[in-house]
């Protein structure tokens, strides 16, 4: 532990894309950054489809080129189905109602999470794998002050002082107990299980698309992902409800998961070819946010702020463009004052927060069979098409005027066609294999929380 310094000027705990954004952005600004990652890299992790509006974070924080020369899956849309219907919606990024934001790649999260972390190293980060933050160190008054580490297979720790202390240890969310806990959304009570195949029939047939595009396919009780590689790998896994999780009894993971492709026309046919490379993993509590995410000397970015259900590929958005936003807000501060306050953290919870309320509503809406009914049927309005693209490929956190207006008019013809499913029925996109049919009402209530 000698090559562990005693102090530095700011702390990262953990090491994936929240974490390596805010080192880089902090190393770049010339502050002297400690970086401790838990575990050694590369190493297993899902999360594997970014959007348009995180390269331009990537560019700024200069590994986009870097990013490129490793030859990922170009990904330039989405193509969505509805299983045993015919049902579907193309989405291209190039459509989108904010220009200039065409594509997107699709990245083994090993590969991906290295080549951040490498990167930070090289713009000064002092980056220290299979070190774990044990604690955060808090002064009388309730200011972090550093933490304490531990390294792997160690048994005494060391001391680091720092006028800042990130949380970027995702969904272990090191910091959260000591600022309220997760509050977990009710309507999202869902987990994942997933695994890679070893080949992908790509083809995308008369509808459109891209080989390159993720391919969801939404069924009665949740929705699938199918996420090509450029090696012809794929990740595909299936989110469903908890409940119908906890019900299997005493069948295995992997024969659970093997069960459900093999009910699923749309998944099936695409893995014809394929055999499982990987292990069958799951994941839970798909839905959660921590109450508070900054305070005196801390503030938490990424999954330990916050995680949302991924049916919209948010995740590695949501961190880099916490990461990112953290990491001025600290520069700014220690450049003026050398400390951080809760206060100086405001407009980053704000910015944030707005951004994650905004993809809330599309996400509690992939459960509710009139906003489902709404975005397989094609828009009249042109704009409001173009405005569920920008907002799909991560608009959300400064979107303007016109992505706000018109998702609100979206909203007004997911009203109406609820109206009309009182009537008729949600005919083919009723829920159920498990899952408790919300009301609107409580629909519009959980989002409000966010």
């Amino acid at each position: 532990m000698t090559d562990i310094p005693s102090e530095a000027d700011v702390v990262v705990c953990g090491g994936g894309p929240g974490g390596s954004t805010v080192a880089t952005v902090l190393a770049r600004r010339g502050l002297r950054v400690a970086l401790f990652e838990r575990e050694r890299f590369p190493r297993f992790h899902i999360g594997e489809s970014l959007l348009p509006f995180s390269l331009p974070i990537l560019e700024r924080i200069g590994v986009l080129e870097k990013l490129r020369a490793a030859r990922p899956t170009v990904k330039p849309g989405a193509r969505f189905y509805h299983q045993g219907t015919d049902h579907k919606r193309i989405v291209k990024f190039a459509d989108g109602i904010a220009p200039g934001h065409p594509i997107a790649f699709q990245v083994k999260r090993a590969d991906y999470d290295k080549l951040l972390l490498d990167h930070s190293r090289s713009c000064g980060t002092a980056v220290f794998e299979e070190t774990e933050v044990k604690e955060v160190l808090f002064d009388a008054g309730g200011r972090a002050v550093g933490v304490r580490v531990r390294t792997k297979g160690g048994t005494a720790t060391r001391d680091v002082a720092a006028k800042a202390v990130v949380d970027a240890t995702g969904r272990d969310a090191l910091l959260s107990k000591r600022v309220g806990g997760r509050h977990r959304d009710p309507l999202l009570d869902r987990c994942g299980v997933f695994a890679h195949w070893s080949a992908y029939e790509s083809s995308v047939g008369p509808e459109g698309g891209d080989p390159g595009d993720i391919v969801i396919v939404t069924t009665a009780g949740g929705w699938w992902w199918m996420i090509p590689f450029s090696d012809g790998a794929v990740s595909v896994g299936i989110v469903m409800p908890s409940a119908r999780f906890q019900s299997r009894g005493g069948t295995s993971l992997a024969d659970l998961y093997d069960s459900l492709v093999e009910a699923t026309p749309e998944v099936k046919g695409r893995l014809r070819a394929a055999r499982r490379s990987t292990d069958v993993y799951a994941i839970g509590d798909y839905s959660y946010k921590t109450g508070t995410i900054s305070g005196d000397g801390f503030v938490l970015v990424g999954d330990a702020a916050c995680f949302l259900d991924p049916v919209f590929s948010t995740g590695v958005l949501l961190a880099t463009t916490s990461g990112e936003l953290a990491a001025e807000t600290i520069a700014g501060c220690l450049a003026r004052k050398g400390r951080v306050d809760r206060s100086d953290f405001r407009g980053y919870e704000e910015t944030y927060r707005r951004g994650v309320r905004r993809y809330i509503h599309f996400v509690h809406g992939f459960y509710d069979p009139a906003f489902l009914q709404t975005f397989y049927t094609r828009c009249p309005i042109w704009a409001i098409e173009r405005t569920i693209v920008s907002v799909l490929a991560g608009n959300v956190f400064r979107p303007g005027w016109n992505v706000r207006w018109w998702t609100l008019w979206l909203r007004f013809f997911v009203g109406v066609t609820r109206l009309v499913q009182r009537v008729k029925g949600p005919g083919e996109f009723a829920r159920g294999t498990g899952l408790v049919e919300p009301a609107p009402e409580a629909l519009a209530a959980a989002s409000r929380t966010w």
